[in-house]
C-alpha cells in the first residue's frame, strides 16, 4: 500500500537524520508528502506525533550511547536539540527514570524506544474484511469560499498520495470555476454537480499528472470490487453522484464488511436528511447499502502518476476547456450549460411559478451561490479577449498576458463570470433580489412582488 510504504520511508530517513533539526515539514518534504496529511496519517496510524516521535527516539538514543559509548552529557544534549543541559536532563529523566549522568556511572539498564515498524494485517470478526487510509483531509464546508466538493474531494484525495495541493490551484487548473449548469427540465437542486459538466473529470486529473478510470455504475460485484481494490492499493477513491444521499462527490477512505459498507467524507454526512447512521471510530462517515443511493453513480479511480503538463499547457488546455464550458449550450443530456444555462435561468426566474417561496431561494442558493459570491463584473472588453484568447487569436491585446500558470487561472476565472452575468441581464427586466415575504423583480418604477402562483 502505498501510505505504508511513505511512512516506512519517514521512519527511515528520521533515523538517518535523528540528530539533524529535522520536523515534521522537513520529513514531509523528505518523502514528497504534504506535511499537513502527512502529520495527520503519522499520527493516525502510529500513536504519536511526529515531533513526539522524533523525540523519543532522540533520547532513547541518547541513552544508549550514555550507557555504552560514554558519550559526554553536555555533547548529547545538544545534538538532541535542547538548548540547555538542563532541560535535556529534565525530559532524559522523565523518560529512562534516571538522570544522565547516573545512568552513564552505573551503565545500567533503560527503558528503550525502538523505531517502528509498520505491518498491516487485518484477520477475524465473521470473515469479512476491512481496510481503509488513515488521515485524509476532510471534504466538508468549513470554508464558506471554498465549497465545490468535488474540488475537495480531489485535494483530500491526491493528498492522501503526499501531493500538495490547494483548493484553488484544483478549482483553476480543472476549469471548475467556469461550469454553469442549468437543468432542461427547470429547477433541480443538484444543477451545480460535476456530473452535469463531465469533461473537466478527466481534464482535472490530466492537468495534475495522474491516469484515471471514470467508472459508469454497474453492478455491485463490479463496482465494490472496484473500490475494495483501490483501497488495498492506498489510494482513495472518488464516487461522484452516489453514496451520501444528495452529494455531488464524496471522497472514499475506505470499506468495511466486504465492501457492504463504505467509509470516507462528504459535506452531507453530518446532515440527518441525507445520513443518519453513526459514524465510525476513525471519524470517518459509515454508508451501508450505498449502492441503492444514486442511479447516476461515477467512480473515480486514480491511477498511476503520468507525465504533467507544463504551466503553460496547463493554461493554455484549461482556456480551451473554458470555451467549451462558456460556449457550448449543453455538455450532458438534460442540462443547459455556460451562457444557455444563465438564460435558462433568467427564463426561469421571470415565468416559474413556485408552491413554496423558500423553493427559489434554495436553488439559487445552491446553483448560484459561488457565482454571487465570486468576483465583481469585469469590463465587457476583457471579457471578450478572454474567448478570443481561448480561441487562438494571436492579434495583440486579443487576450490576457502570456500565461504562466496557475495564478493566471485563479484570477481570469472571474472574466468568464462577467460575460455570463452580462448575457443574463439583458433577459432579465431588472434586478432580482431576495425580499421579506417573497421576491421582487423588475425595473425600479415598476417593481412587483413574486409570491407563487397564490398571487398574481
Amino acid at each position: 500500500m502505498i501510505w505504508i510504504e511513505k511512512l516506512q520511508q519517514a521512519i527511515g530517513f528520521i533515523e538517518g537524520s535523528l540528530f539533524e533539526p529535522i520536523n515534521a515539514e522537513a520529513v514531509g518534504r523528505a518523502i514528497n508528502y504534504a506535511p499537513s496529511s502527512f502529520s495527520n496519517l503519522f499520527s493516525a496510524v502510529t500513536g504519536y506525533s511526529v515531533g513526539e516521535y522524533i523525540r523519543f527516539r532522540r533520547l532513547s538514543e541518547a541513552a544508549r550511547l550514555l550507557a555504552r559509548e560514554g558519550v559526554p552529557v553536555t555533547d548529547m544534549a545538544f545534538q538532541c536539540g535542547f538548548e540547555t543541559v538542563e532541560a535535556f536532563s529534565r525530559a532524559f529523566k522523565r523518560f529512562t527514570g534516571c538522570a544522565p549522568s547516573q545512568l552513564a556511572k552505573s551503565g545500567s539498564k533503560f527503558r528503550g524506544f525502538s523505531p517502528i515498524t509498520i505491518i498491516f494485517s487485518l484477520k477475524g470478526g465473521f470473515g469479512m474484511t476491512r481496510n481503509l487510509i488513515p488521515g485524509l483531509q476532510k471534504v466538508d464546508w468549513s470554508d464558506t469560499k471554498r465549497q465545490n466538493e468535488y474540488v475537495n474531494s480531489v485535494v483530500s484525495a491526491l493528498g492522501a498520495l503526499g501531493e500538495k495541493l490547494s483548493y484553488d490551484d484544483v478549482c483553476a487548473v480543472s476549469g471548475s470555476a467556469f461550469r454553469t449548469s442549468f437543468s432542461m427540465e427547470g429547477w433541480n437542486h443538484g444543477n451545480y454537480h460535476v456530473i452535469n459538466t463531465p469533461q473537466i473529470i478527466e481534464h482535472t486529473f490530466k492537468m495534475l499528472g495522474y491516469e484515471l478510470t471514470h467508472h459508469v455504475r454497474s453492478d455491485f460485484e463490479t463496482d465494490s470490487r472496484l473500490i475494495i481494490d483501490s483501497i488495498d492499493r492506498g489510494v482513495p477513491v472518488i464516487a461522484v453522484e452516489g453514496v451520501i444521499n444528495c452529494a455531488d462527490a464524496c471522497v472514499i477512505s475506505g470499506y468495511d464488511n466486504d465492501g457492504q459498507v463504505l467509509l470516507g467524507y462528504s459535506p452531507f454526512m453530518d446532515i440527518s436528511d441525507d445520513h443518519n447512521e453513526p459514524h465510525d471510530d476513525t471519524g470517518y462517515f459509515r454508508k451501508s447499502n450505498w449502492h441503492e443511493v444514486g442511479t447516476d453513480l461515477r467512480i473515480l479511480v486514480i491511477g498511476e502518476r503520468c507525465e504533467k503538463p507544463d504551466k503553460a499547457a496547463v493554461f493554455s488546455e484549461t482556456m480551451r476547456m473554458a470555451k467549451r464550458l462558456i460556449r457550448e449550450e449543453s455538455l450532458y443530456p438534460g442540462q443547459y450549460n455556460g451562457l444557455a444555462a444563465h438564460r435558462a435561468l433568467a427564463n426561469a426566474l421571470m415565468t416559474y411559478q413556485w408552491d413554496d417561496n423558500s423553493e427559489p431561494y434554495l436553488n439559487v442558493m445552491c446553483n448560484y451561490a459561488g457565482l454571487l459570491r465570486g468576483p465583481h463584473v469585469q469590463q465587457k472588453s476583457e471579457a471578450e479577449a478572454l474567448l478570443r484568447r481561448a480561441d487562438g487569436d494571436p492579434r495583440p491585446g486579443a487576450g490576457c498576458p502570456a500565461p504562466v500558470g496557475v495564478k493566471q487561472l485563479q484570477v481570469a476565472h472571474a472574466i468568464p463570470f462577467a460575460t455570463i452575468l452580462m448575457c443574463t441581464s439583458a433577459q432579465i427586466p431588472g434586478t432580482i433580489r431576495k425580499k421579506r415575504g417573497g421576491f421582487s423583480y423588475g425595473h425600479a418604477k415598476n417593481r412587483q412582488n413574486y409570491r407563487g402562483p397564490a398571487q398574481k
